[in-house]
């Protein structure tokens, strides 16, 4: 995972400053450069022409001066970019593609500090539309950086965790991370599909000559985590209850989770309730 371009989205509110400090931390060990963006709001149609171009202006002035002047901001390789139209998925992605974008960062709410908890807030869409890697900072024991030594991730062994991977080998390198992998089987009290249920009972108990989760790890550890500190454990329940509940009580500083273009299922729960940070990985298509 090679992270040469960081895209910050900012709304001026201190809660999207709250990501500032740990978002130069991260460029500086990752030799980055930091775009500061602001997508506009929606500019009322009756203003006229020339005060819409006052408007934008005044904007631009102040996104440029919190590159410069912002406490958090200062020593670091920041540029600014309006965008001088409000925010829409197609022009998050155009915006992704032409300054080569690795990496988002944004606060866990939206625009003028709407909870990420309610449906549609701008911190959801942007990471559901997003075709890069988003990180969603949320304050954790160390508020003024971003310091990722216990990362949770969850999985359900069906592949190899090689949407993540690169994400892993990144922290781990950069951050000295370790890795809590966790896999959640289900009972029939919470899966009404009777065969998915009949999987994960042997799959857990390694009956009929089925490898188990321990084996299927086993093989990881000998394979593409080989060097990573990576662990195991289990757990039944819901998926995406668990994974919230176990990185609450680790305490993890951090999710690491693949998600479907759209979010859905296990990821967006978990983008919405954990109570650490949430790193989120587009799965590529043909990987589902």
């Amino acid at each position: 995972m090679n992270i040469r371009n960081i895209l910050v989205m900012t709304d001026f509110s201190e809660i999207a400053r709250g990501v500032y400090a740990s978002a130069v931390d991260i460029a500086s060990r990752l030799d980055a450069m930091i775009h500061l963006v602001h997508f506009s709001s929606v500019v009322p149609a009756f203003m006229p022409q020339f005060d819409r171009e006052q408007y934008l202006e005044s904007i631009e002035e102040a996104l440029s001066s919190e590159a410069s002047t912002h406490p958090s901001l200062t020593n670091a390789n920041i540029t600014p970019h309006l965008q001088r139209k409000h925010w829409t998925r197609s022009r998050q992605r155009a915006l992704e593609e032409k300054l080569e974008i690795d990496l988002i960062i944004i606060s866990p709410t939206g625009r003028d500090g709407i909870p990420l908890a309610l449906l549609g807030s701008f911190a959801d869409r942007v990471i559901q539309h997003s075709s890069v890697p988003v990180l969603l900072l949320r304050p954790g024991r160390d508020a003024t950086t971003f310091n990722p030594q216990t990362v949770l991730v969850p999985h359900d062994f069906y592949d190899p965790p090689t949407t993540v991977l690169p994400a892993m080998e990144m922290l781990a390198a950069h951050f000295d991370s370790s890795f809590r992998f966790v896999y959640v089987y289900q009972s029939q009290t919470y899966n009404d599909d009777p065969v998915r249920v009949w999987i994960d009972n042997i799959s857990h108990s390694g009956g009929a000559g089925t490898q188990t989760v321990e084996d299927r790890f086993a093989m990881l550890v000998r394979g593409p985590l080989a060097g990573l500190d990576a662990t195991l454990e289990k757990c039944q329940g819901i998926p995406a209850l668990q994974a919230v509940q176990r990185a609450k009580d680790l305490p993890a500083d951090l999710v690491l989770i693949g998600k479907l273009d759209g979010l859905c299922g296990v990821a967006r729960h978990v983008v919405r309730e954990a109570n650490c940070s949430v790193l989120t990985v587009p799965i590529p298509d043909g990987e589902t």
